[in-house]
Protein backbone atom coordinates (compact mmCIF):
# COMPACT_ATOMS: atom_id res chain seq x y z
CA UNK A 1 0.00 0.00 0.00
CA UNK A 2 1.47 3.33 -1.00
CA UNK A 3 0.37 6.91 -0.33
CA UNK A 4 -1.19 6.17 3.25
CA UNK A 5 -1.72 9.41 4.80
CA UNK A 6 0.58 9.12 8.17
CA UNK A 7 -0.21 12.92 9.37
CA UNK A 8 -1.45 16.33 8.02
CA UNK A 9 -1.33 19.71 8.94
CA UNK A 10 -3.11 23.23 8.05
CA UNK A 11 -2.04 27.02 7.79
CA UNK A 12 -4.60 29.94 7.69
CA UNK A 13 -1.93 32.49 6.02
CA UNK A 14 0.96 32.11 8.88
CA UNK A 15 -1.63 30.72 11.38
CA UNK A 16 0.22 27.34 12.08
CA UNK A 17 -2.91 24.52 13.34
CA UNK A 18 -0.35 21.25 13.51
CA UNK A 19 -1.34 21.10 17.63
CA UNK A 20 -5.48 21.82 17.01
CA UNK A 21 -6.07 20.37 14.07
CA UNK A 22 -8.77 17.49 14.48
CA UNK A 23 -10.40 16.69 10.82
CA UNK A 24 -9.54 18.15 7.11
CA UNK A 25 -12.19 17.57 4.17
CA UNK A 26 -10.30 18.60 1.62
CA UNK A 27 -12.19 20.40 -1.06
CA UNK A 28 -14.23 17.79 -3.49
CA UNK A 29 -13.56 17.85 -7.36
CA UNK A 30 -16.50 17.95 -9.39
CA UNK A 31 -16.90 18.73 -13.01
CA UNK A 32 -20.61 19.94 -13.85
CA UNK A 33 -21.92 18.22 -17.07
CA UNK A 34 -24.17 18.45 -19.84
CA UNK A 35 -26.40 16.37 -21.19
CA UNK A 36 -26.39 16.27 -25.43
CA UNK A 37 -28.55 13.51 -27.13
CA UNK A 38 -27.89 14.58 -30.89
CA UNK A 39 -30.61 14.65 -33.03
CA UNK A 40 -31.63 11.66 -34.51
CA UNK A 41 -29.47 9.58 -32.08
CA UNK A 42 -31.08 7.52 -29.37
CA UNK A 43 -28.54 7.84 -26.92
CA UNK A 44 -27.46 10.72 -24.58
CA UNK A 45 -23.62 11.43 -23.24
CA UNK A 46 -23.03 13.79 -20.68
CA UNK A 47 -20.53 15.75 -21.59
CA UNK A 48 -17.68 17.90 -18.73
CA UNK A 49 -18.21 21.49 -18.54
CA UNK A 50 -17.02 23.74 -15.89
CA UNK A 51 -15.23 22.76 -12.19
CA UNK A 52 -17.84 23.57 -9.06
CA UNK A 53 -17.31 25.44 -6.78
CA UNK A 54 -14.50 24.46 -4.14
CA UNK A 55 -14.98 24.08 -0.49
CA UNK A 56 -13.17 22.41 2.31
CA UNK A 57 -13.61 22.63 6.12
CA UNK A 58 -11.17 22.62 8.88
CA UNK A 59 -12.01 21.45 12.47
CA UNK A 60 -9.82 22.61 15.32
CA UNK A 61 -9.97 21.27 19.01
CA UNK A 62 -10.02 24.77 20.11
CA UNK A 63 -11.94 27.96 19.12
CA UNK A 64 -8.84 30.56 18.49
CA UNK A 65 -9.84 34.26 18.64
CA UNK A 66 -7.38 34.74 15.59
CA UNK A 67 -8.68 31.94 13.34
CA UNK A 68 -12.25 32.49 14.03
CA UNK A 69 -11.35 36.96 12.87
CA UNK A 70 -10.80 35.03 9.76
CA UNK A 71 -14.48 34.79 8.42
CA UNK A 72 -16.19 37.97 7.33
CA UNK A 73 -13.40 38.49 5.03
CA UNK A 74 -14.42 40.03 1.17
CA UNK A 75 -13.20 38.82 -1.90
CA UNK A 76 -9.82 40.60 -2.70
CA UNK A 77 -8.96 39.97 1.00
CA UNK A 78 -7.86 36.65 0.18
CA UNK A 79 -6.25 33.99 3.13
CA UNK A 80 -4.00 31.99 1.29
CA UNK A 81 -3.98 28.00 3.53
CA UNK A 82 -1.74 25.70 2.80
CA UNK A 83 -2.31 21.86 3.82
CA UNK A 84 0.52 19.34 4.32
CA UNK A 85 0.36 15.39 3.72
CA UNK A 86 3.33 13.02 4.76
CA UNK A 87 2.50 9.80 2.94
CA UNK A 88 3.58 6.84 3.50
CA UNK A 89 4.50 3.36 1.96
CA UNK A 90 3.64 0.38 4.13
CA UNK A 91 5.23 -1.46 1.16
CA UNK A 92 8.62 -0.02 1.05
CA UNK A 93 8.66 2.50 3.75
CA UNK A 94 9.64 5.29 1.78
CA UNK A 95 7.68 8.73 2.65
CA UNK A 96 6.48 11.43 0.19
CA UNK A 97 4.79 14.81 0.63
CA UNK A 98 1.97 16.20 -0.78
CA UNK A 99 0.75 20.05 -0.43
CA UNK A 100 -2.15 21.90 -1.54
CA UNK A 101 -2.46 25.46 -1.73
CA UNK A 102 -5.81 27.15 -1.58
CA UNK A 103 -6.96 30.74 -1.80
CA UNK A 104 -10.23 31.51 -0.57
CA UNK A 105 -12.34 32.80 2.29
CA UNK A 106 -13.62 31.07 5.64
CA UNK A 107 -17.35 32.38 4.84
CA UNK A 108 -18.72 30.02 8.54
CA UNK A 109 -17.65 29.48 11.37
CA UNK A 110 -19.57 26.35 13.11
CA UNK A 111 -18.72 25.93 16.89
CA UNK A 112 -19.45 22.50 18.45
CA UNK A 113 -22.37 22.02 21.45
CA UNK A 114 -20.30 22.98 24.48
CA UNK A 115 -21.21 20.39 27.57
CA UNK A 116 -19.48 21.47 30.86
CA UNK A 117 -15.81 21.31 31.24
CA UNK A 118 -15.63 18.39 28.05
CA UNK A 119 -13.47 19.76 25.11
CA UNK A 120 -15.20 20.68 22.42
CA UNK A 121 -13.72 22.51 19.10
CA UNK A 122 -15.06 24.53 15.83
CA UNK A 123 -15.28 23.77 12.34
CA UNK A 124 -14.54 26.62 9.83
CA UNK A 125 -15.98 26.38 5.91
CA UNK A 126 -13.60 27.29 3.61
CA UNK A 127 -14.92 28.51 0.07
CA UNK A 128 -14.89 31.25 -2.28
CA UNK A 129 -11.81 29.52 -3.33
CA UNK A 130 -10.11 31.34 -6.45
CA UNK A 131 -6.89 28.92 -6.25
CA UNK A 132 -6.30 25.52 -5.86
CA UNK A 133 -2.61 23.92 -6.79
CA UNK A 134 -2.33 19.88 -5.32
CA UNK A 135 1.24 19.10 -5.67
CA UNK A 136 2.58 14.96 -5.02
CA UNK A 137 6.28 15.26 -4.18
CA UNK A 138 7.07 18.42 -6.06
CA UNK A 139 4.49 17.10 -9.76
CA UNK A 140 1.41 19.44 -10.38
CA UNK A 141 -1.51 17.19 -9.82
CA UNK A 142 -4.65 19.76 -10.42
CA UNK A 143 -4.14 23.42 -10.65
CA UNK A 144 -7.31 25.72 -11.02
CA UNK A 145 -6.47 29.47 -10.72
CA UNK A 146 -9.72 31.87 -11.50
CA UNK A 147 -7.94 34.81 -12.13
CA UNK A 148 -4.97 33.48 -14.25
CA UNK A 149 -7.35 31.73 -16.84
CA UNK A 150 -7.15 28.54 -18.37
CA UNK A 151 -4.34 28.76 -19.51
CA UNK A 152 -3.26 28.00 -16.22
CA UNK A 153 -5.52 25.10 -15.93
CA UNK A 154 -3.41 21.73 -15.22
CA UNK A 155 -4.60 18.20 -15.11
CA UNK A 156 -2.21 15.60 -13.87
CA UNK A 157 0.47 18.12 -15.51
CA UNK A 158 -0.72 19.03 -18.50
CA UNK A 159 -2.54 22.30 -19.88
CA UNK A 160 -5.34 21.15 -21.41
CA UNK A 161 -7.21 24.42 -22.27
CA UNK A 162 -3.87 26.50 -23.21
CA UNK A 163 -4.82 26.08 -26.58
CA UNK A 164 -8.14 27.51 -25.94
CA UNK A 165 -6.98 30.49 -24.21
CA UNK A 166 -4.65 31.18 -27.34
CA UNK A 167 -7.59 30.51 -29.52
CA UNK A 168 -9.62 33.50 -27.10
CA UNK A 169 -6.47 35.47 -26.62
CA UNK A 170 -6.92 35.37 -22.93
CA UNK A 171 -3.91 36.52 -21.07
CA UNK A 172 -3.28 39.06 -23.76
CA UNK A 173 -4.21 43.06 -23.25
CA UNK A 174 -4.83 44.73 -19.93
CA UNK A 175 -7.08 42.45 -19.00
CA UNK A 176 -10.24 44.52 -16.96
Amino acid sequence: MDNVVRGANWFFDVLNTWRVLDEVQLPEINFNTEAFSPSGHMMEVTWPEDLAGLEGTIKLKTDDPQVRGLCGRQPGNYITSTYYENLVSFRNGETKGRVIILKGLVNTVRADARKGLKASGTEYVFNSIVLYHDLYDGRSIHKFDFFAGPAETIINGERPFAQMATNLSIGGGTVL
